[in-house]
């Protein structure tokens, strides 16, 4: 476990200056804290398709979605019934909630379009109602997949039954984007 500790101290170093430089803020409103997000011009070079109705063009303002890993270890310290897994998928609902709240009231300013982060369970992001993008082969792929599994590794399996290795949490990592559109309707309370 020793080994564990060690890279989630080198992984929190990382993840506090990108975090920073990036500009990534709580959700306003949320108690929770677990999803953090800044904005950017979408820097694609194609438009990218999400829906019939929903393109996302070079220089359109997008949001960016990351995981607060220091909460997910203090998430995982607190007693619960349920795993870890599916505690953060119910806070996440309810972040989702709030952030959909944010967009209808006008705190998450009308000009951005769409959410996205970076994913290797794709599974989990589909049932939340994310479109999956794969990345395009390369190294960006391969260092993102082992940067996600890492974290996944050293953050998210240390509370669970099954104790993951960095081989079976390795998988190819996808972007996953929700419109804003699609995130109010999907998770906005009426």
């Amino acid at each position: 476990m020793g080994g564990l500790t060690f890279l989630r101290k080198i992984n929190e170093a990382i993840d506090r200056r990108y975090l920073r430089k990036v500009g990534a803020t709580p959700i306003p409103g949320s108690g929770q804290q677990l999803l953090l997000f800044c904005y950017h011009p979408y820097h694609a070079r194609k438009e990218l398709r999400l829906s019939e109705t929903v393109i996302i063009r070079p220089g359109d303002t997008v949001s960016e979605l990351h995981f607060s890993n220091t909460r997910i270890v203090e998430i995982g310290a607190q007693a619960g019934d349920r795993p870890l897994e599916w505690r953060i998928i119910d806070i996440l609902k309810e972040e989702f909630s709030i952030l959909a709240e944010a967009c209808r009231n006008g705190t998450v300013p009308p000009e951005v379009k769409a959410f996205y982060g970076v994913n290797v369970m794709p599974a989990g992001a589909k049932r939340l109602g994310f479109t999956l993008v794969p990345l395009p082969r390369g190294f960006n792929r391969w260092w993102l997949g082992l940067w996600e599994s890492l974290l996944r590794l050293v953050y998210y399996s240390y509370q669970t039954k099954k104790k993951a290795s960095l081989k079976r949490t390795m998988n190819d990592p996808y972007e996953i984007w929700i419109s804003r559109d699609e995130l109010i309707r999907r998770y906005a309370r009426v």
